[in-house]
C-alpha cells in the first residue's frame, strides 16, 4: 500500500537516463562527454531514443528510473523501474543484465 505522504511524480516528468557504452567499457553519461565520440554513435535514429523513452516514463515508478543504455555496436537496450540509487552504469556491459 502506498504511503499517504508519497507524493506521486507526474509521468512526463520521471527519470529516464540515457546512457552510451563504448566497446571498451566506457560509459558517456552526458552530452559533453558524448561529444568526442559522436561519430561512434552516427545513425542512432534519435527519434527513436526520445520514442524510447517516452515509452520507459509510464513504465517507471515515482521514485524509481529507468535506463536506456546505447552501445557502439548500435545495440539498445532498456532496464525500466531501477533503484534510483543506482550508479553502476558499468554493469549494464556484463551480458546478465
Amino acid at each position: 500500500m502506498k504511503d499517504t505522504l508519497e507524493l506521486e511524480i507526474p509521468v512526463d516528468e520521471r527519470q529516464v537516463d540515457v546512457v552510451y557504452i563504448l566497446n571498451d567499457g566506457r560509459i558517456i553519461i552526458s552530452e559533453k562527454e558524448l561529444q568526442p565520440f559522436a561519430e561512434k554513435f552516427t545513425g542512432m535514429k534519435h527519434n527513436e531514443i526520445l520514442n524510447i523513452v517516452q515509452e520507459l516514463k509510464p513504465q517507471t515508478d515515482a521514485h524509481r528510473k529507468s535506463i536506456i543504455a546505447i552501445f557502439e555496436s548500435r545495440e539498445i537496450k532498456t532496464y525500466p523501474n531501477v533503484s534510483k540509487n543506482f550508479h553502476q552504469y558499468n554493469l549494464l556491459n556484463k551480458s546478465g543484465l
